[in-house]
C-alpha cells in the first residue's frame, strides 16, 4: 500500500538511526546561530597602529584582524572610525555592531565580549623637563589629559586619586593638548601615543614603568547575542587556525614593545659604560647610578614578565571556553590524541569519549531567558571539572564531551544528577549521552567524537538516557545520497498523484488528496515513507510542499475551468508551519494560477500542531484570512488532539487508518471512530476518514455520521491525467454509496 505524502507512520529503525545521525551533523557543522551577511565595526580615528583613517580608509592591524574574523566566519566586515566617544555611544544604541576595545567589568555590563586576543598597557607622559611621577597615585591634584571615555578615563572615575581631568576626544587630541601645556600629564595607551609621537616627531617623555595592561577584545551591542556566539566563535577558528599568528608576525614591527625594549637595554649598557667612567674618574655618583641601572633592569623585567603573561592569557584563551573553564573542541582533541600516541600497545586501559547534552537547555532559554540558561550550563561545567582521571570539554549549546576511563555511565549520570539538586535545586537540568570506547571503536579521538555524537543521536531519538556506539548505527548511503540531492538542489523525478476522496452524504467527488511520488534517473523509485521524514527533519521539506501546493493550485483551477470543482489538500509539516512564510507562498500562488481559496485545503499532523502552538496558531489565523482552512489528518495518533481544537482555526479532521482499517472486526476502534464522528459533528467540523479498503466499512461509515471516505474502495492514486478523466467521467452521476462501491 502507498504511504502518505507527510510523516504518518514510524519509520523502521535503521531509517530513524540514519536520519538522526545526519540531523547530529548537522546540528555540529550549523550551529545554532545564522551568519550575518554583513557586520559594521567601529574604532577610534586615530589610534595607531591598531586602528586609523587614512584616505578616508580604515587601516591598522584590528582592522584587518576584523576583515580575517569576518571573513573565517562567512561574513564582511565594514568599518566606520571616528572620535571615540561617539564611536561608544554608537554601539550602544546598535548604529555599530562591533568595537574593539579594552575588557572591563563596567563595559562588560554594557557590552558583550569576545574573549581578548591583545594586551597593550598605559603610561603616564609629559613634556622632557616636567616633574617626575612613577605611579598613578602621584597625578592627584595634577591637570591630566585623557581620551573621553577611554579605559582610562574610566579607571580614574572609579578610583580615589583625583586629579583635574583635562577631557579629550581622541589620544592625538590630548598629546595636543599637552604639547600646548593645558595639561602637566596626560595618560594614554603607550603603543597609539608612541607610534604618534613617531610619526610626527614630537617629544614627550614617557614617566614610569607601564600599567593597566588589560585585554583587548571585541565589544557587541547587548542586544545582539548570537552576533556575539558568531564572532567567538569565528575569532576562536581565526586563533586556532593560526591565521591571526600570521596577521600578528605581519604587524610585529608595530604591535612589539620592541623599540622600548631595546632603548631601556641600550639604556642599561650605556648606563654601566658611564658608571665604569665614573668609576674611573672617582666613585662620588656610584650609588646613585647603581640604583637608576637598578630601576631601569627592573622596568625591563617587568616589561618581560607582562609580555609573557600576555603570552599565556593568549594561549589560555585560545584553548578554553571563557564561561565554562573547560577545554574548547579543537584544544579537547589535541590532548587525546597526544595520549593515544603515547599509550599505543599494549592496551591496559580502555578510554571512553562521551558526548552530553543538556536536552532541554532550549526550553529554558525561551522560558527563562539566555542568563537562566548560561547559569545552568556553568554549574554543570563545574560538576565536570570535579571527576577525577577526566578531562571534559565545552562543545557549546548544551553539549559537552568527557575523556574519561571506560565507566558504568548510568552511575555517572546520577552522580551528576544528584549534584545538580544539591547544589541548586532550580538549575536542574536533564541529558542525555552517547559513548564511543578507544581503541574498540576508534583510534583517534577526531573518529571517537562522531562515533559517540551518533550514539548521543540514538539515544535522543529512541528516548534513552544514554547509549554506546554501535556501527549499525552508521547512515544507510541511500539517505546520504536524498540529503545531497536535495542540498545541491539538482532534484528530478518528482511527481503528483491525487487520490479522490467521496462524499458520503451526495455521492459525489469534491475533493481529493495530493500525493507525492519520486522516480529518480539514478536511484529508481524512492517511497514517500523513505525521503519524506528524512527532509522534514534536515529543515529541507520546504522544495517538495511548495512544489506540490503549485501542482494542486494549478490542477483544482484547470478542472475548476472545466466546471469539476474540486478542493485539493496538500500535506504540511512542522517545518513549513514554523520556519517558513507559508501564507505568503500559498497567496502568491492562487494569484499565478488565477486560483481562489477553495481550490486547496491543508492537511497537518497533530505533532506538527503540537511543536509550536504560538507560531501555528499564527499562520493557520493569517490563513483563514484567506479562506483556506486546514484539516487535522491522523486524528487520534497525536497527544494533544482535544486542546488544539480551540485553539486553531480548525474545520476538518481526518480519522487515521489505524483506527478505520480494521474497525469492522475491533469494536474498540470502531468505538474511537463513531465517538470521533459525534463529537465533530458537535463541534461544527467535517470527518474524513483514511484507509477505508472494502464496501463494508464504507456503508458502515456512511451510517456513523462520516462525511467523507478516502481510500482504495472508491479509488488509487492517480495520475494528473488518469484523474482529471475521472472526475470527467462521474461529474454527471449521483451515485448511490453500494452502487459506486462495485464499481
Amino acid at each position: 500500500m502507498h504511504k502518505k505524502m507527510l510523516l504518518r507512520q514510524r519509520l523502521p529503525a535503521r531509517r530513524v538511526r540514519s536520519l538522526l545521525v545526519l540531523l547530529c551533523v548537522f546540528s555540529v557543522c550549523c550551529g545554532a546561530y545564522e551568519t550575518p551577511q554583513r557586520v559594521l565595526f567601529g574604532g577610534d580615528a586615530e589610534f595607531p597602529p591598531l586602528e586609523w583613517t587614512e584616505n578616508k580608509q580604515a587601516k591598522g592591524f584590528n582592522v584587518e584582524l576584523a576583515r580575517e574574523v569576518a571573513r573565517v566566519g562567512g561574513s564582511k566586515a565594514e568599518h566606520h572610525l571616528g572620535n571615540w566617544p561617539d564611536v561608544m555611544r554608537a554601539l550602544e544604541e546598535g548604529h555599530l555592531d562591533v568595537v574593539p576595545m579594552y575588557y572591563s567589568a563596567e563595559r562588560a555590563r554594557r557590552f558583550i565580549f569576545t574573549h581578548a586576543y591583545y594586551y597593550p598597557s598605559h603610561s603616564i607622559y609629559a613634556l622632557p623637563g616636567a616633574v617626575r611621577v612613577s605611579t598613578v597615585e602621584d597625578l592627584n591634584g595634577r591637570k591630566v589629559a585623557v581620551e573621553q571615555e577611554s579605559f582610562a578615563h574610566q579607571q580614574f572615575r572609579a578610583l580615589r586619586v583625583k586629579p583635574e581631568l583635562v577631557i579629550t576626544p581622541n589620544t592625538l587630541t590630548a598629546i595636543e593638548v599637552l604639547l600646548t601645556g593645558k595639561a602637566e600629564y596626560a595618560v594614554l595607551t603607550s603603543l597609539a601615543v608612541d607610534n604618534l609621537l613617531d610619526k610626527n616627531n614630537w617629544k614627550l617623555e614617557r614617566m614610569g614603568a607601564p600599567f593597566w595592561s588589560r585585554g583587548y577584545a571585541f565589544a557587541v551591542n547587548k542586544s545582539k547575542p548570537e552576533l556575539a556566539e558568531w564572532l567567538q566563535d569565528a575569532l576562536s577558528e581565526t586563533i586556532a587556525s593560526g591565521r591571526y599568528q600570521q596577521l600578528y608576525y605581519q604587524w610585529e614591527a608595530e604591535l612589539e614593545p620592541a623599540n622600548a625594549d631595546k632603548t631601556l637595554v641600550n639604556l642599561l649598557w650605556i648606563t654601566l659604560a658611564i658608571v665604569m667612567v665614573i668609576l674611573l674618574l672617582g666613585g662620588s655618583w656610584y650609588w646613585s647610578l647603581k640604583r637608576t641601572v637598578t630601576l631601569r633592569t627592573r622596568e625591563l623585567r617587568d616589561a618581560l614578565t607582562q609580555r609573557e603573561m600576555a603570552e599565556q592569557e593568549l594561549r589560555h584563551v585560545a584553548n578554553f571556553d571563557s564561561q565554562t573553564g573547560l577545554a574548547k573542541l579543537q584544544y579537547f582533541i589535541e590532548q587525546v590524541d597526544d595520549y593515544f600516541h603515547s599509550h599505543q600497545q599494549p592496551v591496559k586501559q580502555e578510554k571512553e569519549i562521551l558526548i552530553l547534552k543538556l536536552v532541554d537547555l532550549d526550553v529554558i532559554v525561551r522560558t527563562f531567558g539566555f542568563s537562566r540558561a548560561e547559569m545552568v550550563v556553568s554549574a554543570f561545567a563545574a560538576h565536570l571539572v570535579k571527576l577525577n582521571d577526566s578531562l571534559a570539554a565545552y562543545l557549546g549549546r548544551g553539549v559537552f564531551a568527557i575523556f574519561t576511563n571506560k565507566c558504568n555511565v548510568q552511575a555517572l549520570f546520577d552522580r551528576l544528577s544528584a549534584a545538580m539538586v544539591i547544589s541548586d535545586p532550580g538549575l536542574n537540568s536533564q541529558f542525555v549521552g552517547g559513548s564511543a570506547y578507544w581503541p574498540e571503536h576508534g583510534r583517534s579521538a577526531g573518529k571517537l567524537m562522531r562515533h559517540a555524537e551518533t550514539a548521543m543521536a540514538m539515544s535522543v531519538a529512541r528516548r534513552r538516557r544514554w547509549m554506546a556506539y554501535e556501527a549499525a548505527m552508521e547512515p544507510s548511503r541511500l539517505d546520504l545520497d536524498i540529503i545531497s540531492i536535495f542540498i545541491d538542489g539538482n532534484v528530478q523525478g518528482i511527481y503528483p498523484v491525487f487520490q479522490p476522496q467521496l462524499d458520503l452524504r451526495t455521492g459525489k467527488i469534491t475533493s481529493a488528496e495530493i500525493l507525492v511520488r519520486w522516480q529518480h534517473p539514478r536511484l529508481g523509485f524512492i517511497p514517500p515513507n523513505v525521503f519524506i521524514p528524512l527532509l522534514e527533519n534536515s529543515g529541507l521539506i520546504e522544495q517538495i510542499t511548495a512544489q506540490m501546493i503549485d501542482e494542486a493550485v494549478r490542477v483544482a483551477v484547470l478542472l475548476r475551468k472545466r466546471s469539476l470543482p474540486c478542493t485539493v489538500s496538500v500535506n504540511i509539516a512542522a517545518y513549513d508551519l514554523i520556519e517558513t512564510n507559508l501564507a505568503d507562498v500559498i497567496s502568491q500562488t492562487l494569484v499565478r494560477y488565477q486560483g481562489v481559496a477553495s481550490d486547496i485545503k491543508l492537511e497537518l499532523t497533530e505533532t506538527s500542531v503540537a511543536s509550536d502552538p504560538q507560531r501555528v496558531k499564527q499562520v493557520l489565523l493569517e490563513l483563514s484570512e484567506l479562506g483556506v482552512y486546514a484539516s487535522v489528518d491522523d486524528f487520534g495518533t497525536g497527544y494533544s488532539s482535544l486542546s488544539y481544537l480551540t485553539m486553531f482555526p480548525i474545520r476538518e479532521l481526518k480519522i487515521d487508518r489505524t483506527f478505520v482499517g480494521d474497525m469492522i472486526g475491533n469494536p474498540r476502534n470502531h468505538s474511537i471512530v463513531r465517538s470521533t464522528i459525534l463529537m465533530a459533528r458537535e463541534l461544527g467540523l467535517t470527518t474524513i476518514a483514511e484507509g477505508v479498503e472494502d464496501d463494508q466499512t464504507l456503508q458502515l461509515l456512511k451510517k456513523d455520521g462520516c462525511d467523507l471516505a478516502q481510500g482504495y474502495v472508491i479509488a488509487r492514486p492517480m495520475a494528473e491525467a488518469e484523474f482529471i478523466e475521472f472526475m470527467r467521467a462521474h461529474a454527471a452521476e449521483l451515485f448511490d454509496i453500494s452502487q459506486f462501491m462495485k464499481r
